[in-house]
């Protein structure tokens, strides 16, 4: 069949073959997206030295005893505050010789830490031990930052108490149900084991030269700092509105490693906070932090009742710019239901929170209105109640989150609004009493002593966490009858199978071969297909949480499925009771399909977990013609064949179920409809196609790894028919290989200073060896130089430019097409140096792109049609009109060397050159026939930079300059070298004058070539003096004839001058 292709096709099917047989290092060594495209282009260092951003005026410094409950109420919380020292506050932390050592010993070695890479502004998990032992390596070769460790619930936690100010306004405190946040045992922050908003204690660990760029915290939290050691650099900008529409622009152009956002705002300041000061940052401050030295800081977040709006409208710009829900504020709707109660409840004397012996409503016995005066608020807070009003109002029903405590939140809305009409006339001054509106939980009596319940959730999910938590009197909670969508309903749950993330195909990673991985982007591919590599097809994929039983409508843990699903903690620790039918693919209970067919029993499936063949399919003769699924990733690796061990299904089975507690929709049936599993006849299924009957197994109380165990070896008993023996001999697993530490020819501190002599081919010949070489010998510090001269560039070549990262390109006399440079531009952060000497003048014009990297020297002599309304096209702003992509400056203003020899350009091309590149100090304009002296004049004429800036001048074979430009050049402060050689109409003696007058000692070499004045020494050694020349300045004996004598002695000087 492969003759009768055309020759095109079975050259590519060829090249298929052999990409596939033969695996190449080049596929695993390309860098990142996010290696590439985070690197910053600007200079923090700059920043730190900038006088723009010294005027301390936006922050106010306080003793601590000063930062009282009084001060808020009368002036609010609208300016960062900074305190010298911590007296006063009511702050307790460790001493100064806290070490990470002792973070590591109060959190645990194991605990995962969410670490982001600066240069990349991304987040990895690492082990709070690997931590500390980057964090005390002197020689690292990245930077890591920990900016989001909470170690609440910790023995770190007994160290630290935040300041008093915070315990009395936060929210957490004051406002969020006391029985959920002493329900929390978890350390971590997983927002699945999470019972209240865990953002209060914050430790962060950074080491020298750490920088995280601009951001508001999340949900608009305040937020405090305590430096204990090392110091921070903070960069404030004012939560104004013209302020936040420009950081939402900035984050949405993509543009935040090239743009400092401080220079786009009207007033940015600069701080420096040192050890043992603390640092209030009020709701919606937009700022930036560096690392000058390594340092220890602790602090929290918290959201409070004077800055209500602010940090509504954080959370829309949150909205606006797609952060993701992982790194917002939790449960921060739920928060403000809460926020509406507690006011109601305060002020009102009326509970809408559910208790096992109260109705939602009812008034609690702590006070009545006419017993207690009247209590005024403050503006803050009266405006802030209205705008959350309106702010609940606006979102969507699936993101309202009404918490399960609050049965009727209608009513509580009429509340709040009966509550702002009665303080609409509030005096701000009696608000100022020094007391909290919204004091702390205290069993809502000193009285009454009943808590309230954990009760379970229909829908949202701040109350659904209390459904894990076992209760001594459970209580039946009526509520409004929802029976959710069922399977098959178009917005019911989700039906797919989902990932085990246990097996060892999820563990494994893309083997880059298959036709799916060849399909990525990472591998080079299209990215159209979208499917998961075939090594990585699981093994055992599980049934999603939000199933449902096609009959009964409950999941597979008996509770009502979460919908819409929301982020939440997990069901209950053990597998889930649901199976799905191979043949009719219906989601079932068991002892609810055996009702309907009570005399023929289903067969479990062991290719998959929660599979089996229905009865009902069994009893109509459906599942004759059924084949067990199979897994691409079992045909393609041996290793990865599972034994026949029982699944979660299986085990769901062979386990007595625990009876449940009374679900929350009262129903007496749910738990009749979970009968003993024992009573419902099952067959399995093995891979063979041959049934055999299995009895169940017996109710086993050991723990669960050694039941599993258990049930292999009787599984491996029942299922061969060779006799089992015992083994001779212990197999172990082979210990994973490790490179000693001698082996020099691994290690990259030895082998990159040897790639450093290699050529480029020799280089390739070294990546051939092994993987580690081959990563190494793409290390862009071999490779700051990359020439391409008369090269036609090939995809392949592209792609291994972008992966060196080079500082200088050469790109002369190649055909190279736009479209190439412009995808080589927008890749190629670091570049600096771009030669592009007789290109195409189309090729040229991709330098005019919102993606171009700062050059500082460009090339672009002798382009065939360069003239000057290209080379505005070339320095002028890009014309990208996307949002966020506009920009008035030229991307190309940090330009210091412009070479235009040959090209087509005139006096008006200078213009633009004095227009749009202040920092230019070498400008080659050889053979430029159009150039005049007109144009001269308006380089050495201001407002022009050039006049201060300009360095060096090239006007060889410019047939239009006369004199006259020496009179114009003399204006230049620091204009060191000139060339006019071959320039007809300037006059040898008009360049001596020239630079006679010069304050900068220069000479005239060459005829016409005007540089600095160097030591004859110096310049003999550079190859530029000969010898004759030496002996020329050497003249002894009589008729003023050549010394040699007298040349040789001071040679000899100089030598042992030097030596």
């Amino acid at each position: 069949m492969s003759e009768s292709l055309p020759p095109s096709k079975r050259h590519l099917t060829r090249q298929l073959r052999e990409r596939k047989q033969r695996k190449l290092y080049s596929d695993d060594w390309a860098l990142g997206d996010e290696e590439i495209e985070g690197r910053r282009t600007f200079s923090i260092q700059e920043k730190l030295e900038s006088p723009k951003f010294s005027q301390n005026n936006l922050v106010k410094e306080m003793h601590g005893s000063e930062l009282t409950l009084s001060y808020i109420q009368r002036y609010g919380f609208q300016i960062p505050l900074l305190f010298k020292e911590k007296t006063g506050l009511g702050l307790r932390v460790p001493t100064s010789n806290f070490t990470i050592n002792d973070v590591r010993m109060c959190v645990g070695s194991r605990r995962l830490l969410d670490v982001m890479d600066v240069n990349t502004q991304k987040n990895v998990e690492m082990t709070m031990k690997e931590w500390q032992r980057y964090y005390e390596d002197p020689n690292k070769d990245k930077l890591l930052n920990v900016i989001s460790l909470e170690f609440s619930h910790t023995k770190l936690e007994n160290y630290i108490q935040t300041p008093t100010i915070v315990r009395q306004i936060d929210w957490v405190d004051c406002v969020w149900p006391r029985h959920l946040k002493e329900a929390q045992i978890e350390s971590t922050n997983v927002l699945d084991d999470m019972m209240y908003p865990k953002v209060q204690k914050y430790c962060l660990m950074s080491v020298k030269g750490c920088y995280t760029d601009f951001h508001v915290d999340f949900g608009g939290t305040s937020v405090w700092y305590h430096i204990l050691k090392g110091s921070k650099v903070f960069w404030l900008i004012p939560p104004t509105e013209r302020n936040l529409q420009l950081y939402e622009q900035w984050v949405l152009s993509g543009k935040q490693s090239d743009v400092f956002f401080g220079d786009t705002v009207e007033k940015c300041t600069r701080i420096q906070l040192h050890e043992g000061n603390t640092f209030f940052i009020p709701t919606g401050w937009i700022h930036a932090v560096f690392t000058p030295c390594d340092s220890l800081v602790f602090g929290g977040n918290f959201l409070h009742s004077f800055g209500i709006e602010k940090q509504l409208k954080t959370a829309q710009v949150e909205d606006v710019t797609k952060v993701p829900q992982k790194f917002r504020y939790p449960f921060f709707t739920e928060m403000l239901w809460y926020v509406l109660e507690r006011y109601v409840h305060c002020l009102l004397g009326r509970t809408h929170l559910s208790t096992s012996e109260l109705t939602a409503g009812s008034t609690v016995g702590m006070f009545s209105l006419q017993d207690r005066p009247h209590i005024h608020l403050t503006q803050q807070e009266l405006h802030g109640l209205k705008a959350i009003v309106m702010y609940l109002h606006t979102l969507p029903t699936n993101k309202k989150n009404v918490p399960e405590l609050i049965r009727d939140p209608i009513a509580l809305i009429t509340d709040v609004r009966t509550l702002v009409g009665l303080h609409r006339h509030d005096d701000k001054d009696l608000a100022i009493t020094g007391h909290p509106v919204l004091t702390a939980f205290n069993d809502y009596d000193g009285k009454n002593n009943h808590r309230l319940p954990l009760a379970r959730n229909s829908g949202n999910r701040s109350a659904l966490m209390g459904s894990r938590l076992p209760r001594p009197n459970p209580v039946k909670i009526p509520h409004k009858s929802s029976t959710p969508p069922g399977p098959a309903d178009k917005g019911g749950p989700r039906r797919r199978r989902t990932r085990c993330k246990k097996c060892e195909a999820c563990q494994r990673n893309d083997c880059g071969e298959c036709s799916f991985c060849l399909d990525m982007v990472k591998f080079g591919g299209p990215g159209r297909a979208k499917q998961t590599c075939n090594m990585r097809q699981c093994l055992q994929p599980m049934l999603p949480v939000t199933a449902a039983c096609a009959h009964c409508n409950l999941d597979g843990w008996g509770q009502t499925p979460v919908m819409p699903l929301q982020k939440g903690p997990t069901r209950n620790e053990g597998p889930s009771s649901l199976m799905e039918c191979s043949v009719c693919y219906e989601i079932a209970h068991p002892s609810c399909v055996q009702r309907l067919c009570p005399q023929v029993s289903g067969v479990v499936n062991e290719d998959m977990p929660n599979s089996w063949e229905c009865p009902v399919c069994c009893k109509s003769g459906k599942n004759t013609d059924y084949r067990p699924r199979h897994f691409r990733a079992r045909q393609k690796s041996s290793d990865m064949r599972r034994m026949s061990i029982s699944s979660d299904a299986s085990s769901a089975m062979d386990c007595k179920l625990q009876p449940e507690i009374v679900s929350e929709s009262g129903s007496d049936n749910e738990s009749k409809d979970h009968i003993d599993m024992k009573s419902v006849p099952i067959k399995k299924r093995r891979s063979s196609e041959c049934e055999i009957e299995t009895e169940p197994a017996k109710e086993v109380e050991a723990p669960r790894k050694l039941a599993l165990r258990t049930q292999l070896a009787q599984q491996l008993s029942s299922n061969s028919s060779k006799v089992l023996k015992k083994s001779l001999y212990v197999v172990r697993p082979a210990p994973a290989l490790s490179m000693p530490s001698s082996n020099l020819a691994g290690d990259k501190r030895c082998i990159l200073p040897v790639f450093r002599y290699l050529s480029p081919a020799a280089l390739y010949q070294c990546s051939l060896v092994c993987k580690a070489w081959a990563q190494y010998s793409i290390e862009p510090t071999l490779w700051k130089k990359m020439d391409f001269t008369q090269v036609r560039l090939t995809a392949a070549q592209l792609r291994g430019i972008v992966r060196r990262q080079p500082e200088n390109l050469v790109l002369d006399w190649s055909p190279t097409s736009k479209h190439q440079l412009a995808w080589l531009l927008s890749r190629l952060t670091v570049l600096r140096e771009l030669s592009l000497r007789s290109v195409n003048v189309q090729t040229a014009l991709a330098l005019r792109s919102c993606y171009c990297p700062p050059l500082h020297t460009l090339d672009i002599s002798f382009v065939t049609g360069l003239n000057d309304g290209a080379l505005r096209e070339i320095l002028g702003p890009n014309n990208d009109s996307r949002r966020g992509l506009t920009d008035e400056k030229s991307r190309l203003r940090n330009l210091k060397v412009l070479k235009l020899a040959g090209t087509d350009v005139s006096d008006v091309a200078l213009r633009y050159v004095t227009q749009y590149l202040p920092a230019v100090t070498n400008l080659d304009l050889s053979s430029c026939a159009r150039i005049t002296d007109a144009g001269i004049a308006q380089l050495s004429t201001s407002p022009a930079n050039t006049v201060h800036t300009l360095v060096s001048l090239d006007l060889s074979h410019c047939k239009l300059v006369t004199e006259l430009s020496l009179d114009h050049l003399a204006r230049c402060e620091n204009l060191v070298r000139l060339d006019l050689r071959h320039a007809n109409h300037v006059s040898t003696q008009a360049v001596i004058k020239f630079a006679a007058k010069s304050e900068h000692n220069l000479q005239v070499r060459d005829v016409k070539l005007v540089d600095r004045r160097q030591k004859i020494i110096k310049r003999a050694l550079c190859g530029e003096v000969t010898n004759r020349d030496c002996l020329k300045l050497y003249v002894g004996g009589t008729n003023g004839k050549p010394s040699i004598l007298g040349y040789a002695n001071h040679v000899r000087d100089v030598t042992n001058e030097n030596a």
